[in-house]
């Protein structure tokens, strides 16, 4: 049976004193909408699920954001659960409730949309999930946890013809400049890109702690190895926690490289498609480890210390930042839909309109996948060839194997 948080349940809510001239305002915007989409005239209902730092960051943009109505938080811990709803209080969403486990979210009807910010592990399953209970969905980066999510997670939103989008605000926000810029050719033709990025993940070990009151820890991990607990590996601190780990994530590598690397396959045009070769450290004396496409751009994996972001093209040099050159010419390029000037304001757009997002599935997936293979090309210390289409290391079968991580029942990904 499902427990509902004593705080606040979703009953308790009801009984408190709802009345039926209340409940239009609760109707789910597929009710008031057409072709599957959502009035314009009616907020997009949505639930939070996953409450660490980067969760309650986005909670606070979506409830501050008039097109959208937050009707509520689920985490895996209580106290982040009540923590969250005490802030939506204070922001004066009073009607908000607790939901202890996101499988009973995914039931309700008058339930539009989910974002996702629980730890990478667990964005596929439930983003699949979500997309076929009838959700659309925000998925915080990096978008999936191995390569083999990449294709199932954008089948998911294919199947179910769902609104979905990575949360990379960066892609955009921070880099989306440079794309004109680049394309128009004020470089001439980019052959290489240095971005700079912190270290691979590697494996968790730490001693065994009591767990604390109101943690279920074995949903944590889900389908994550078992191992004991210990606060520093479910944390979502920013420098440390579980993003360095690979039972989880993958490090630093993956952390920023689902913006940085998502930027650069879009300033470059490349973002629906990947790398053919992935090289490793030292290989034929490379100071970085690095990918290349089938029209040989490299892209290499640099130190933080010594680049941000650097295109380098035939007749110059465009730095992050630093540049002051403008684009040769008009250019265009994928944008930010109906003039929206966030990711969010586009995920909301797109909702109500049944468009695919800025930063669809197709591209966050694509993002990941590079951190990904770059992942698994420092763990053999070899080079790799990909294949960007068929989704397959086509002539390494160690590397191959490798696209896919044993889960742990009941938390399985089912994909149908």
């Amino acid at each position: 049976m499902k427990k509902r948080s004593p705080a606040m349940s979703r009953r308790q809510f009801l009984a408190a004193g709802v009345t039926l001239c209340s409940l239009p305002l609760y109707l789910p915007g597929t009710v008031l909408g057409y072709n599957g989409g959502v009035s314009p005239a009616n907020r997009i209902n949505i639930f939070h699920i996953g409450l660490g730092n980067r969760g309650n960051e986005l909670l606070g943009g979506f409830n501050g954001d008039s097109r959208y109505k937050v009707r509520g938080v689920c985490d895996c811990y209580s106290e982040h659960a009540r923590r969250s709803l005490e802030r939506l209080v204070q922001f004066g969403n009073t009607d908000a409730v607790i939901i202890d486990q996101y499988e009973e979210v995914l039931t309700q009807a008058d339930i539009d949309a989910v974002v996702i910010a629980t730890p990478d592990h667990w964005h596929t399953k439930i983003a699949i999930e979500a997309c076929r209970a009838g959700k659309d969905v925000y998925c915080e980066k990096p978008l999936t946890l191995t390569l083999a999510e990449g294709r199932q997670i954008v089948a998911a939103a294919r199947k179910y013809n769902r609104v979905c989008t990575g949360g990379s605000q960066r892609v955009m926000d921070d880099y989306g400049y440079m794309a004109p810029i680049i394309q128009s050719g004020a470089i001439g033709e980019v052959q290489e890109v240095f971005v700079g990025l912190g270290l691979p993940p590697k494996h968790c070990y730490l001693p065994e702690q009591p767990i604390p009151e109101g943690m279920d820890w074995d949903r944590w991990l889900g389908q994550a190895p078992w191992a004991p607990y210990n606060a520093e590996r479910c944390s979502g601190d920013y420098g440390g926690g579980w993003r360095r780990y690979t039972e989880y994530g993958n490090g630093f590598l993956a952390d920023w490289g689902a913006h940085k690397f998502a930027g650069v396959l879009y300033v470059l045009g490349l973002d629906d498609t990947g790398p053919v070769k992935i090289i490793p450290k030292g290989h034929e004396g490379a100071p970085w480890p690095a990918f290349v496409f089938s029209n040989g751009i490299k892209v290499h994996y640099a130190s933080q210390e010594d680049y941000d972001i650097t295109f380098v093209g035939t007749e110059g040099v465009y730095e992050h930042r630093k540049s002051t050159l403008k684009p040769l010419k008009a250019v265009e390029v994928r944008r930010y839909h109906g003039g929206e000037t966030t990711i969010q304001g586009d995920f909301a757009y797109c909702v109500r309109n049944r468009l695919r997002p800025f930063q669809d599935f197709e591209y966050a997936s694509r993002a990941a996948a590079v951190c990904q293979l770059l992942a698994i090309c420092c763990k053999l210390n070899r080079p790799l060839d990909w294949d960007p289409d068929a989704h397959c290391f086509p002539s390494d079968a160690q590397a191959q194997r490798m696209v896919v991580r044993p889960q742990r029942a009941p938390y399985t990904i089912c994909c149908e």
